[in-house]
């Protein structure tokens, strides 16, 4: 099949859009809004590092003699060094793990300030105790776009303990206060880090804006997403990256002339515990002029013979056009007779070839009764056959050029440590109807888009 020569392509507005925009066409107003799933990617890797170096090695009054609750004249001290904080991610549970190594004196106070060392653990030549601190945090995103990082537990697992036979309990807790209060002010540090770093509505509307904003895809063409509503799913991390994925309802659209003038909106609140789903439809209302439409079916089919019970027949004409919702194919033949038949089907889309082609297409009324008088059985011959085949309109060739303007347009930053990336799968054609001048279609780019926001 040839290739058409021109496609004519109206991109939801001819025209500039002003403030306000005008009202898009019903076939356009009929139609769902598009979504936009916008995966945002916060690493979290330096907000982590800055809590390892809040919470210090060791906690404060190491070595000091301190008093025993519940056991008179009875004191202990210890030492204690803390190894690297160990972050386990899933989903929007946060757990910070810590192991603290430690060694320990009991002792009884005599006179003054002295202390008889009475029992000890830990201690060399004896290996020091170690414990485990688990402290567990739940990430959460509020409607308002607030960020919450509260406290879900807090546990303190001895890997070995450290009890002290005369005095007949494990001191391990109170060796540890210390540390888990530095450890719980480290994550008050982090929560702090987060609300300060993550999505606070004031970076959120700042995103909110840039989408809002027309992009520009080559000169004259600008891309609009024109978000409505916003969505989010629940957290999920991918090591120390948080993932939170908003979907934006939108009303994608090209603009094809001067660069339009759009006020954004106040950022929404929040609707939570969606369940987007990647991609977006970029819509685009596509015009194949009964012209152009002829010139693809004459080069397909004009010149082309068939059979017949009468002879062999040429076909030496053809034209296309449209009328109350049905295709019209006018061809004329030479043969035996010479004449002009007409055939009448209904144009549909093709997806498998991103085409309009015919269905039901069958001789109109006034050509059977054309073919009967002349006696001619056209009807019975290989002509219906070889238009159903060869009358493909290609619709999406010309296309190509507008295709990669937009996939440009969707690998680019659109801010300081925002980038937005994407790619263009696939040409839809949908909704074909038929106008006074040509086939009107509803068309899609679709494909996926990605935001990584740090």
């Amino acid at each position: 099949m040839s290739s058409p020569r021109r496609l004519s392509i109206l991109l939801l507005l001819a025209l500039p859009l002003a403030a306000q925009a005008p009202p898009l066409p019903a076939l356009v107003e009929e139609l769902e809004s598009s979504s936009l799933a916008l995966p945002i990617r916060v690493d979290l890797s330096a907000l982590l590092r800055q809590v390892e170096a809040q919470v210090p090695l060791s906690p404060p009054n190491i070595e000091t003699w301190a008093e025993i609750k519940g056991k008179p004249r009875a004191y202990f001290r210890f030492n204690l060094i803390r190894e690297p904080l160990q972050v386990q991610m899933k989903d929007a549970q946060l757990s910070l793990r810590m192991v603290a190594n430690f060694g320990m004196d009991v002792g009884l106070r005599t006179l003054g300030n002295h202390y008889t060392v009475m029992g000890s653990c830990g201690r060399s030549p004896e290996p020091p105790r170690r414990v485990l601190l688990d402290l567990k945090t739940e990430l959460g995103i509020l409607p308002g776009w607030g960020v919450a990082l509260r406290q879900t537990a807090f546990e303190v697992t001895p890997l070995n303990t450290c009890e002290i036979t005369f005095l007949g309990f494990d001191i391990t807790n109170q060796v540890t206060a210390g540390m888990k209060d530095n450890l719980a002010a480290g994550t008050e540090a982090l929560a702090q880090l987060v609300r300060e770093n993550a999505l606070a509505r004031q970076k959120a509307q700042e995103a909110w804006n840039l989408f809002s904003q027309p992009i520009e895809l080559r000169k004259d063409l600008y891309l609009l997403f024109q978000p409505r509503r916003i969505r989010i799913a629940p957290l999920v991390t991918q090591g120390r990256t948080l993932v939170i994925t908003p979907e934006i309802e939108a009303l994608p659209r090209l603009v094809l002339g001067a660069k339009p003038v759009v006020v954004a909106t106040p950022l929404p609140d929040l609707e939570l515990n969606a369940s987007p789903r990647p991609g977006f439809r970029l819509r685009v209302e596509a015009e194949l002029s009964y012209v152009h439409a002829t010139q693809q079916l004459i080069a397909e089919v004009v010149g082309k013979t068939f059979d017949t019970d009468k002879g062999r027949f040429e076909i030496t004409s053809a034209r296309v056009w449209g009328d109350q919702g049905r295709a019209l194919l006018e061809i004329g033949v030479k043969g035996r007779v010479t004449g002009k038949v007409t055939l009448s089907g209904r144009p549909v889309s093709d997806p498998a070839t991103s085409s309009l082609r015919l269905a039901d297409l069958d001789f109109t009324l006034a050509s059977q009764s054309w073919l009967t008088r002349m006696g001619v059985w056209l009807n019975h011959s290989g002509l219906q056959k070889l238009l159903v085949e060869k009358a493909h309109f290609l619709m999406d060739q010309q296309f190509q050029g507008l295709r990669e303007a937009v996939q440009a347009g969707l690998n680019r930053p659109l801010a300081p440590n925002l980038m937005l990336s994407g790619s263009l799968k696939a040409f839809k054609v949908a909704a074909l109807t038929t106008g006074p001048e040509s086939f009107k279609s509803q068309a899609y780019l679709e494909g996926e888009v990605q935001v990584d926001m740090k």
